[in-house]
């Protein structure tokens, strides 16, 4: 609000300016101006200009245009107006004028070179192909050196996990490089560290899994799924929950440490498990066995039936 009675303010000077500039212009021009028809003045001129004599130059001029005088303002008015070059400053706009001609058509452009834009930032990596899925799940196929179809390869590896006897270190197995890189490591082993082994299968999976041969050393693979949002282990069966979307990866048998000795995490082991082949031996202190269902007649076991006592528990792993 302040500020536009600043505005009005000035606008009303601009005006009164304008307006001071203007009388002064047309009085003189009166004052100047001669008979237009090159006559001497009349009686009635001389009469009029003893009138105006006692008066200001304003009030003269303002007399003489109400008497009805004709002079015309020379283009030397037009600065004292609210115009310039033919433009009204002071005006309100008027109504939008016609649309203009269209202009010329342009050029085709085909002598003119393009050059790609320029991108600020780190290059693209390479583009998505049939071995470089876009996104995707991981999952470990343990006994397994290849992924199923569908599925990509992320790296190969050995199976590892705790000494069966020791109560420290990790207790969950891991999928080890087949090819380590060792950084800046110190010769010979440490008194305070963490310590892990191959992992060996033994003999009792041989009714189960007959390819996997005993007391050899366990194979792993991770796989990546490509255009999965989701991966899950289910215990207890061999089929995925297809009516709700859910793919297979492999199914298999549950396994995990010797339950008289100290624990280690569950796994799903494949059903066409594979040894390594540089094994054989009874050598391996990190151990796995099949898991059986354990049923109670005091009700603390697993519920029997649909489970039965000593049935080896299978499992599967499905991507959706």
């Amino acid at each position: 609000m302040a500020l536009f009675s600043r505005l009005l303010f000035r606008s009303a000077v601009l005006v009164f300016v304008l307006a001071t500039f203007a009388y002064d212009d047309l009085d003189q021009l009166t004052e100047a101006e001669p008979n237009r028809d090159g006559e001497a003045p009349s009686p009635m001129d001389l009469k009029d200009d003893e009138r105006l004599s006692g008066k200001s130059k304003h009030a003269r001029s303002r007399m003489k245009r109400d008497s009805g005088s004709q002079a015309e303002l020379p283009s030397s008015f037009d600065h004292y107006t609210p115009f310039y070059s033919g433009q009204c400053f002071m005006c309100l706009p008027g109504p939008r004028g016609p649309p203009g001609v269209d202009g010329r058509d342009g050029r085709d452009g085909r002598d003119r070179s393009i050059e790609p834009p320029v991108t600020s930032g780190p290059s693209p990596g390479p583009s998505p192909g049939p071995d470089r899925p876009t996104s995707g799940k991981t999952y470990i196929r343990w006994g397994q050196t290849t992924c199923r179809e569908g599925a990509s390869l992320v790296y190969e590896g050995v199976m590892g996990g705790k000494h069966f006897t020791q109560k420290g270190s990790g207790t969950n197995y891991l999928c080890l490089h087949k090819t380590p890189v060792f950084d800046n490591p110190e010769n010979g082993r440490q008194a305070n560290v963490g310590l892990i082994y191959g992992t060996e299968a033994e003999p009792s999976f041989g009714h189960v899994i007959p390819t996997l041969p005993g007391e050899s050393e366990v194979p792993c693979v991770v796989c990546l799924a490509a255009a999965k949002r989701d991966v899950l282990m289910i215990p207890g069966v061999n089929h995925c929950p297809t009516e709700q979307g859910w793919r297979k990866e492999y199914h298999g048998y549950l396994a995990a440490m010797h339950y008289t000795y100290h624990a280690t995490q569950f796994i799903c082991l494949d059903h066409e498990a594979e040894g390594l082949p540089r094994t054989g031996g009874d050598d391996d202190p990190s151990l796995l066995y099949p898991v059986e269902a354990a049923c109670s007649g005091s009700g603390g076991g697993l519920p029997c039936p649909p489970y039965v006592d000593g049935h080896e528990v299978t499992c599967v792993v499905c991507s959706i």
